[in-house]
């Protein structure tokens, strides 16, 4: 028997932009560390591979803005025979919609029933819905990074250290369905170390985890680990932690090159009405200014489209931001996922799509993503279109004014002894900014285009 692991992306996910984000589906990789022997495996990520048809069982993880094509591969599949299996986050949260397409579901965290699913297949008893729970620690199992081959990932030392956030923003749906939060036993993420540095010898690693340092017993031990091993990484952390300088001053001593922080809004209101109050009144601008002291490049995450969002406040977010010296701007229309209490409230309103990830068309919920293809939430002061059209158009302009970026982010390269990761962030930012301009003319052609009785559809 042969199971093949599938990781949708999105039809257009192969544009240059695949070169700043690509990385290993770890999880498939942690299912396939407890799959049994008996089976055969291998991996279709459609980052960097085509879909084919060579197994028997086809296993997919759904992330919500891809699973109408997800639903679509499924479809095809089980008319030529084979049998698919779905877990994920949407499937989490949609379970009756996902068995629609699948022979089997799994529910919550996969790998402590994924044994029993493996059994049942060998068996020819596979069930219509299996139930996964929290992975407690002591059964999380290392990752063997060999299952992802010589593919050409521009990230490939990827993994995660810890479970789950400890924050309850309304946005998110990780936090409200996937387990408390929980930390890797330090043996298990040595060992992945330790074979990321035989495999990737050149690479940084690259933490995924929601919250990295919301234990700070726990990340100081990871932290003098990764000192120890002499490793380089970024992460993501969130803006309260940021703002610590001390705790920053410890990550610049264990090796972080890049911090990926999850500003959302310079509005203090805009946060609050996601329950991101740990965002509220923190000094960004002089924390970028000591993070680039200490030899970390800094990337700003930024929604646009949050409740309190106006044409004039995001004039204000450009011109606030254009005296803070980040190395990157993300900048990503508000995704509105099911399941999330942000979701729940916003149905019940009238203001998002149900099911909207159902379409035929792909979903614009990237900045990178052309402008003709639909958003999905409405706005009470931009239409769809206008969504896209300021999101591409901060994008550009906060590129355009930051003169000074190009020489800032080689000064902090230099600073942090990582002259090439700075070449790295660089060479994404213009990639995203030209990227950005080409969207932003594609989407203000069609606004143009667009007639009265469809602009007034869409608002």
């Amino acid at each position: 028997m042969k199971l093949i692991f599938v990781n949708i992306m999105h039809d257009l996910y192969n544009l240059d932009s695949t070169a700043n984000i690509s990385q290993p589906p770890v999880p498939l990789g942690v299912l396939n560390s407890v799959t049994p022997k008996a089976i055969e495996t291998a991996l279709i990520d459609e980052q960097v591979d085509r879909i084919r048809y060579d197994g028997d069982v086809f296993a997919f993880t759904l992330a919500t803005q891809f699973t109408g094509k997800a639903y679509r591969y499924a479809d095809d599949l089980r008319a030529a025979g084979k049998k698919v299996i779905m877990g994920g986050i949407h499937v989490t949260v949609r379970p009756e919609e996902a068995m629609r397409h699948a022979d089997a579901v799994v529910t919550g965290e996969a790998e402590t029933t994924w044994p029993t699913v493996c059994a049942d297949l060998l068996a020819g008893t596979l069930k219509e819905q299996y139930a996964g729970s929290p992975t407690p620690p002591s059964r999380m199992v290392p990752t063997d990074y060999r299952f992802f081959g010589d593919r050409p990932y521009l990230t490939p030392a990827s993994l995660f250290a810890t479970r789950g956030c400890n924050h309850r923003c309304s946005f998110c749906v990780s936090s409200r369905f996937m387990g408390p939060f929980r930390t890797k036993p330090l043996a298990v993420l040595e060992r992945e170390i330790d074979q990321l540095q035989e495999l990737y010898p050149a690479a940084h690693l690259q933490f995924t985890d929601d919250n990295l340092l919301a234990d700070r017993g726990y990340a100081a031990e990871v932290l003098a680990l990764l000192r120890r091993k002499k490793r380089r990484f970024v992460t993501m952390v969130t803006l309260d932690q940021f703002c610590d300088s001390a705790l920053m001053q410890k990550m610049a001593n264990s090796g972080c090159l890049g911090v990926a922080v999850g500003v959302e809004s310079v509005d203090d209101d805009n946060c609050l009405s996601v329950c991101k109050r740990q965002n509220v009144g923190q000094p960004f601008p002089e924390a970028v200014r000591c993070a680039n002291e200490l030899g970390i490049q800094v990337a700003a995450l930024l929604m646009v489209g949050l409740p309190h969002d106006t044409p004039e406040r995001l004039v204000r977010t450009q011109r606030y931001l254009e005296e803070v010296p980040c190395a990157l701007y993300d900048l990503r229309v508000l995704r509105i996922y099911p399941g999330s209490p942000l979701y729940d409230s916003m149905l019940s309103s009238g203001n998002v799509t149900d099911a909207w990830w159902l379409g035929k068309e792909p979903v614009a919920t990237n900045y990178f993503l052309p402008g003709h293809l639909r958003v999905h939430l409405k706005h009470p002061h931009f239409s769809p279109m206008q969504l896209q059209q300021s999101t591409l158009k901060l994008t550009s302009e906060l590129d355009r004014m930051n003169a000074g970026t190009v020489a800032n982010v080689m000064r902090v390269g230099r600073r942090g002894g990582a002259k090439k990761f700075a070449a790295l962030i660089l060479a994404a930012r213009t990639r995203v900014a030209k990227q950005a301009r080409g969207f932003l003319a594609r989407v203000e052609q069609s606004m143009e285009t667009e007639t009265p009785m469809v602009r007034a559809t869409s608002e």
